[in-house]
């Protein structure tokens, strides 16, 4: 189903954008989203039609009273959900199969989760070349049914879909990443940047026309030598940061144009490792000091609504954890001194050794995970979801006083994603950071 069948109608007056920002944040205290504070004490117009008079235009928006009554309960949502629920809230899962509803119940647990992770190494729909077999693998997981389930949100549908290299869905990419550098060098930098965003605009419309809501696919690592891991698959922009970050922004603006929510990947930087995460340790020779010149720019102030870490080690930065599972890098470098805001998601925790290599236990990975400060755990295993809930779950009961507000925080941070995918006027998908 696309968002153009789903999408709520736009157009929400200041007020009732208020009322869905003090819903969020709970009445003040997160930095996630920042609310004006209202100057009117008039009682608020009926949510559900709802006019906007300016001295240029009046709109009249006929809002989804399921949606309406949602952000007007989103704050006792969260503090009244139980630790399993919010639990289920803070991880996107892989699904073995075409009955993703089937599978999110049996083998998972809930059908509440963060999101699901769609792909044809799964074997989520058959023919895996027929976009019409995926949109009929989501019938049974669209935005009506969430509702009818019980479910308050729809789990982000979320998929891998680079340029040219890796694609899990059934749409045609544009060219690969070292393609748009040639050009890039070699003509007239901005119209390849106008070019490249307009392709990337026509790629994600055919994402979201599958009914995709994330995209794991805007790459910004920068490769530091031509034999490293990201270098060495052609999955790059290339050496040159300024060049990276214009590319790589180019490809998240075409992504937010066309309401799907690009994620830039992999922090702090993927390029400057030798190693395949997916098979071992993976280290980035030259540490923060080569960072600072080389991966640092494609993520300062960036506009992109999600970043996924790594499992990548500066161990100058922490020598026990690598980015995904770092506070250092997570919290202080990437929250703190980049100042970004946006939702954080770790690179896959089940199947990836640059992760279970370092803790054992699924679980106690996610835990890490939220700890450092991401806001989803991803994990294309469906069968490490009852033991990563039941971890998440006991940490919370465990640390009421930092790790349940934490695993609150997290949730809204999803939440407000889910308000930028629907309500993208009031709540931007492309928020510059910073």
């Amino acid at each position: 189903m696309s968002r153009s069948s789903r999408t709520l109608m736009l157009g929400v007056v200041a007020l009732v954008a208020i009322a869905l920002v003090i819903a969020l944040t709970g009445g003040g205290g997160d930095p996630e989203v920042d609310a004006a504070p209202s100057t009117t004490t008039a009682d608020p117009p009926d949510a559900t039609t709802t006019t906007s008079t300016t001295t240029a235009t009046t709109t009249t928006t006929t809002l989804d009273p399921r949606f309406v009554e949602l952000v007007e309960r989103t704050s006792e949502l969260i503090e009244n959900a139980t630790p399993e629920e919010l639990a289920y809230r803070l991880v996107v899962t892989g699904l073995t199969g075409t009955d993703l509803a089937g599978r999110l119940r049996g083998t998972v647990g809930s059908v509440c989760v963060g999101g699901v992770f769609l792909t044809e190494s799964n074997n989520n729909w058959t023919p895996v070349d027929d976009p019409e077999a995926f949109r009929a693998a989501l019938t049974t997981t669209g935005y009506d049914a969430w509702f009818e389930s019980g479910c308050e949100f729809p789990p982000l549908i979320t998929t891998d879909a680079e340029l040219g290299s890796v694609v899990r869905v059934p749409v045609d990419s544009p060219a690969a990443a070292p393609d748009w550098t040639a050009r890039y060098v070699s003509g007239e930098p901005y119209n390849v940047l106008l070019d490249l965003q307009e392709q990337v605009f026509d790629y994600a419309t055919k994402l979201d026309d599958l009914g995709i809501d994330v995209n794991f696919g805007a790459v910004a690592d920068v490769a530091t030598a031509p034999d490293h891991f990201m270098a060495r698959q052609g999955r790059t922009f290339g050496d040159d940061p300024g060049i990276v970050a214009a590319l790589a922004n180019a490809v998240v603006q075409g992504h937010c144009d066309a309401g799907i929510a690009a994620t830039l990947k992999h922090f702090p930087n993927q390029g400057a490792t030798t190693e395949d995460p997916h098979r071992e340790r993976s280290t980035a020779i030259g540490g923060v000091d080569l960072w600072e010149t080389t991966g640092r720019l494609p993520y300062e102030g960036t506009a992109a609504p999600l970043v996924m870490t790594g499992h990548i080690f500066m161990t100058d930065m922490d020598t026990e954890w690598p980015a995904s599972l770092s506070p250092a890098i997570t919290t202080d470098l990437l929250r703190g001194e980049l100042g970004y805001d946006g939702v954080v998601i770790t690179d896959d925790l089940s199947t990836m050794r640059g992760a279970s290599d370092i803790i054992a236990d699924p679980g106690d990975r996610a835990v890490a995970a939220i700890q450092a400060g991401a806001d989803l755990v991803l994990f294309v295993d469906d069968r490490d979801i009852p033991r990563v809930v039941e971890a998440l779950a006991a940490e919370m009961e465990a640390d009421p006083d930092f790790f349940m507000p934490r695993a609150q925080s997290a949730v809204r941070q999803v939440l407000r994603l889910h308000l930028g995918l629907r309500e993208p006027e009031l709540f931007p998908l492309c928020r510059p950071q910073g």
